[in-house]
């Protein structure tokens, strides 16, 4: 009979595993071009059979997202003593932003194949297998989120929609911003970021109008 304290144990050295296999990974995504790593050799420098790497990442991008979104949370936790210091949206965003845009800048091979598997997942059952609530995954949607709430709440952006709507939009957005500077990489992404919140707040903003 399976108790509690087995499936704890066992769901414990599940997430220990899937924290090795994401470093390694990271690793070799740091140090070599995207496009020659391979799941072969994540296996051999984990030291665990392709069975075992596949079982809990069926592709290399899947790799590659819970790598990515694991260095977002990294990013964000870092970013948090700076936010709290600055007052506005706009301000608070913006240090986001150009944290985005400075880790885009030296990973847009890693960007393109991220994007590029959101994007082909659309609609997709999500895998059992690394779920989304591990405690290294990271959401940037959820700062847009807790950002524009608090701008609703201090009266910087208008009530007329709800946070979760309006987080939505902004993160299509971002999302948009980000193909278009891949499509065009002469593009400065910093400046894209900024004519997109203006774009953002043109449409958001109380503009002097009542919520």
């Amino acid at each position: 009979m399976t108790t509690v304290e087995d499936m704890g144990r066992r769901e414990r050295k599940r997430l220990q595993m899937v924290a090795h296999l994401v470093g390694v990974a990271g690793r070799l995504f740091e140090t070599q071009p995207y496009g020659s790593v391979t799941m072969e050799q994540i296996a051999l420098e984990a030291d665990v059979a392709k069975r075992t790497l596949y079982n809990h990442f069926p592709t290399k991008e899947a790799l590659l997202a819970h790598w990515l979104e694991a260095e977002l949370k990294r990013d964000l936790d870092r970013l948090a003593p700076e936010l709290q210091r600055r007052h506005g949206f706009v301000s608070r965003v913006s240090a986001e932003l150009d944290a985005s845009a400075d880790w885009c800048g030296r990973h847009p091979a890693h960007l393109a194949a991220y994007l590029r598997h959101r994007f082909l997942s659309l609609g997709e059952a999500p895998l059992p297998t690394p779920p989304r609530t591990d405690p290294d995954r990271g959401d940037i949607a959820r700062l847009w989120h807790t950002l524009i709430a608090e701008a609703q709440a201090a009266g910087e952006i208008s009530e007329r929609f709800s946070a979760a709507q309006l987080t939505s939009w902004f993160h299509h957005l971002y999302l948009g911003t980000l193909m278009r500077w891949l499509l065009q990489p002469t593009l400065a992404l910093r400046e894209e970021f900024t004519q997109m919140v203006a774009l953002f707040m043109d449409g958001a903003g109380t503009h002097g109008r009542p919520g």
